[in-house]
């Protein structure tokens, strides 16, 4: 829901209080890193203002870089600002000043004077957002912030009452972008948390999952109906980032690391003017949804063409309880694929399958060799409907040496939200040289950050234990971009006792990260320490393992597929049907309600204790 008012441009009315000069940073946004789909796009028109120019307002004051004070903030006007908007249908105000992040003073007593003058408004400033340099980005996140904030709070209010309504007596909490969960009232003040936050869920029960299987380095790839997302999981922790672009707009806030393309199940399959086969961005949806579903739909999709392929059953698709018409994926492959290549149906469907294919494991070379990873030390997880479906050409064309299923793929993000813990990110911007930074200041930054944690969750949920996972934001004197650099725990309590061991292996830690990302690194180059972060988890999901209950055919059956070009008829397991322990040679098929694998001659599958399904290549 929140991303979709970005991406539609339905959030509330905003008004942005910014410092005098800067009313326009929203329009010049960041001009040196373009944020544009096509660098050389000449047709390329600028998306329209968050805000409108007319609801975005000047106010006197001025903090220097340094957090000293140059001009005091002028009341008077700020206060004839909050009753122009007063006057008005405006639901939402962003509060951003120069340099807040340097000393919120101003925009504390910002906050004080327009809450206490506009009490039924959204109010919002970026010291609480992002306190963070860089003009344009904390701008944007606030104004983001902004947008959501009425609409996600009544929203979330509304259905806490009907949840009570109905007698529920529980907690209710919200998934979060970073992986974790929060409180409705968290959630509800930063409602910039719930952006992307629908594919997380996958992530966490990936994070979950890998203390049952004892992999630390997990590859994962959720495919869908619409996308196909790609994101880690190293020793164990997701990978995360702090900055995105939500249609093209700049966004702050932690997120986990997830990459998306339009090559889901249902992405629709077309011919371009060139006469190549291209997959998505469109999809059929679920209504009419693929031409197999016998909903109306007649444009060829990537689930049609698995269908035909045999890689799907018509019959048991969904436990049986819906059957797929084949007859009806044939025709809308004939007429929109197969006629104009001048090439028969089943010959179509697979190169659908091989553009398809080749589109996901570019989005996971981009996930793990863009970043420095050599994606065969990875094991690759797939879940989703149609994740496992592509699961094994997607591992040969990778290299990777194991394919694992985990139980219910088709509701392994779902199952995410119940498995995920409660967690907490917190920021404090430092920007001083490393090597002259006191280690007092980073124990009192910490400090704060600590409080700011136990805070927000409570003292009965903090009672639980928090968990602290602390992380630094350092670049290079002279470089744009910063690298998050996890930092022990240990480093932090010796900060002020130690601080040369502290720099030391700060340093150390990015340049270690630096070199994997850039390939070089500048010994005698001063290091920036731009922010510290701290995430605070209190263990609080699910920590069992799921099962289907569904029951097994009692004989393997039989079914012909296309692998490789080649017509095969293979043995078809259900996996209900497999024990504990459980090894199938391949070349087969193992099925279940919501997905299922092909494998071929020289591979086998086994089934472990908590009931993952492990594919050796």
């Amino acid at each position: 829901m929140a991303t979709n008012m970005i991406v539609e441009g339905k959030g509330a009315p905003t008004a942005l209080i910014t410092t005098a000069g800067f009313r326009d940073i929203l329009e010049l946004r960041r001009l040196s890193r373009h944020d544009r789909a096509d660098l050389y796009d000449l047709q390329f028109r600028n998306p329209r203002p968050l805000v409108p120019r007319r609801w975005r307002f000047e106010v006197n004051e001025r903090i220097r870089h340094d957090g000293s004070i140059e001009t005091m903030l002028d009341r008077e006007q700020l206060t004839q600002v909050a009753k122009q908007i007063d006057a008005s249908d405006i639901e939402a105000v962003a509060i951003v000043f120069l340099h807040a992040y340097a000393n919120p003073a101003h925009e504390q007593r910002a906050l004080e004077v327009v809450r206490r003058l506009l009490p039924d408004r959204f109010v919002t400033a970026s010291h609480e957002v992002n306190p963070e340099m860089q003009e344009y980005e904390r701008t944007s996140s606030t104004v983001i912030n902004a947008l959501l904030g009425p609409v996600c709070a009544r929203y979330i209010e509304r259905f806490g009452s009907e949840l009570k309504a109905e007698g529920f007596g529980g907690e209710l909490l919200f998934m979060q972008s970073n992986g974790g969960l929060a409180s409705g009232d968290v959630v509800a003040k930063k409602p910039i948390v719930l952006l992307e936050s629908g594919p997380a869920g996958g992530v966490s029960a990936a994070v979950r999952g890998s203390d049952h299987l004892g992999i630390k380095g997990l590859l994962l790839g959720d495919m869908g109906g619409t996308t196909f997302d790609v994101s880690l999981v190293r020793d164990g922790r997701p990978e995360l980032r702090t900055e995105a672009m939500v249609h093209t707009y700049a966004v702050r806030s932690p997120t986990i690391d997830i990459d998306s393309i339009g090559a889901g199940g249902g992405s629709i399959a077309w011919i371009d003017a060139g006469g190549g086969v291209r997959i998505g961005p469109q999809s059929a949806g679920a209504d009419p949804g693929p031409a197999c579903y016998g909903r109306g739909g007649e444009r060829p999709t990537v689930t049609d063409c698995n269908l035909v392929l045999g890689y799907v059953d018509p019959d048991s698709f969904l436990g049986g309880e819906f059957r797929l018409d084949r007859a009806a994926a044939e025709r809308a492959i004939e007429a929109h694929l197969a006629k104009p290549l001048g090439v028969s149906v089943l010959e179509a469907a697979r190169i659908v399958q091989a553009v398809s294919n080749s589109l996901m494991a570019q989005a996971m070379r981009l996930m793990t060799v863009e970043r420095g990873f050599d994606p065969r030390e990875f094991a690759y997880l797939c879940y989703g409907g149609a994740g496992p479906v592509h699961a094994v050409d997607l591992a040969e064309e990778l290299d990777i040496r194991r394919v694992i299923v985990p139980p219910l793929p088709g509701l392994f993000s779902a199952l995410g939200m119940v498995m995920a813990d409660r967690l907490h990110d917190s920021q404090r911007a430092v920007e001083a040289d490393l090597g002259s930074l006191p280690g007092e200041r980073i124990e009192q930054l910490a400090r704060e950050l600590q409080r700011e944690a136990s805070d927000t969750f409570g003292p009965a949920v903090a009672a639980l234990g928090v968990e602290a996972r602390w992380r630094a934001d350092c670049r290079y004197a002279g470089q744009p971009a910063s690298i998050a650099v996890d930092i022990d725990a240990s480093l932090i309590v010796r900060a002020s006792a130690d601080p040369s061991v502290f720099r030391a292996e700060l340093r150390s830690g990015f340049e270690q990260s630096h070199k994997r990302m850039w390939n070089f690194i500048k010994p005698d180059q001063p290091v920036i320490l731009t922010n510290l972060r701290l995430q605070a988890s209190v263990a609080s999901g699910w920590r069992g393992t799921a099962r289907s209950q569904s029951q097994a055919r009692g004989v393997p059956g039989e079914r012909p597929v296309v692998i490789d070009g080649q017509p095969q008829v293979l043995r078809v397991f259900q996996r209900s049907g497999l024990a504990e322990g459980a090894r199938v040679a391949g070349p087969a098929i193992i099925e279940e309600a919501s997905s299922s694998i092909v494998f071929k001659t020289g591979q086998h599958a086994q089934v472990d204790a908590a009931g993952y399904l492990h594919i050796h290549l």
